[in-house]
């Protein structure tokens, strides 16, 4: 971990400590709760490969123009 990075943690560990009133119980557990809360909002942001679309038409404007079908193969991009 290079020196900024470490500082940063640093930080943030005092901000749990402090916010918990030094227990180190609590702040850990306020730690991994915004933690998960924020890998559930970014999770919901990530594509795992697949568009959701209700129609062609829709896929199609979601995929933007540089994305083209071929006969017989699907959308190609």
């Amino acid at each position: 971990m290079n020196e900024s990075m470490e500082r940063v943690v640093d930080e943030m560990e005092q901000a749990y400590l402090e916010a918990s009133g030094g227990d180190a119980r609590d702040a850990l557990r306020r730690a991994l709760a915004d933690a998960m809360e924020e890998i559930a909002t970014v999770s919901g942001q990530v594509s795992r490969g697949y568009v959701r679309a209700g129609k062609p038409a829709d896929l199609a404007r979601k995929l933007g123009p540089e994305c083209r079908a071929r006969p017989g193969q699907g959308a190609v991009c």
